[in-house]
């Protein structure tokens, strides 16, 4: 699943510009479609006899394309899912979990088969159900006489269709509020003291702390415990942020975003 998007603002004692009007945080930011790594493999389908086979998955499986419920081993996000040919270049895909779904996945590859678009609605992954897409090129064909969805694939971008991760923050009396359309929320201090985290099962609290007049850190935390810290930096041109994501784990992610109009 694409990270959240969410900023804070500096301690207004160490940037006074801030107190004029509007703070350079607030307003509605919206997170850049995610790209792929350049190391990242592509995917290898291959659709054919019947058969469903995920040669780049990890670890790899085949089932039957037959509309029912199979068992998939290893995953930590389903356990059993099923593939049903619509046509000759669309495919639908059910992921479950305990029986229940948790993804309705449609993979439809272009005319001249050298493009494909996934829409993923994913369910009980984020606060609220979501839709996701992501599009594909083309950088291998599949074996003679398969499916249009066989072959090698290569992931261009990812985004939420509906924009969910639109973040709003406002900055007031030394105190950032955030809201986002998952309903997710919180109003903390900019003195790094903890405040509570609304509206995500993964945080129970917030703290934000100033390192720049531009660039803030926030700290998630589960029980009292920090589980990710968000580092945002404000470009010069005031509409572009740039963020890193560090789940304490040893996982970086570096997103870039946008002020909404």
């Amino acid at each position: 699943m694409k990270p959240r998007l969410e900023f804070a603002c500096a301690v207004l004692l160490l940037a006074p510009s801030l107190c004029l009007a509007q703070s350079v945080f607030d307003g509605t930011w919206r997170p850049d479609p995610q790209k792929p790594s350049p190391n990242q493999p592509p995917e290898e389908l291959v659709l054919m006899g019947g058969q469903y086979e995920c040669r780049s998955c990890k670890p790899p499986y085949k089932i039957a394309a037959d509309g029912k419920d199979h068992e998939v081993k290893g995953s930590p996000y389903y356990s059993s899912l099923s593939v049903s040919i619509v046509d000759g270049h669309t495919v639908m895909k059910t992921a479950k979990r305990n029986g229940g779904t948790v993804a309705s996945i449609k993979d439809v590859v272009s005319a001249d088969g050298g493009n494909r678009t996934q829409t993923q609605t994913l369910i009980g992954m984020a606060p609220r159900t979501v839709d996701f897409a992501r599009t594909f090129v083309r950088v291998g064909p599949g074996p003679s006489g398969s499916h249009a969805l066989s072959g090698s694939w290569r992931e261009v971008q990812a985004d939420l269709v509906n924009h969910e991760e639109d973040t709003t923050y406002k900055v007031s009396n030394n105190t950032l509020s955030m809201s986002d359309h998952f309903g997710r929320s919180f109003s903390a201090k900019l003195d790094g003291s903890e405040a509570p985290y609304r509206g995500d099962p993964e945080f129970t609290g917030v703290s934000l702390k100033m390192l720049d007049s531009r660039t803030i850190q926030e700290s998630d935390l589960k029980d009292g415990k920090v589980v990710k810290i968000d580092t945002w930096s404000i470009r010069p041109d005031g509409k572009t942020m740039h963020v890193r994501f560090d789940d304490t784990k040893g996982h970086i992610q570096e997103q870039d975003g946008h002020r909404v109009p």
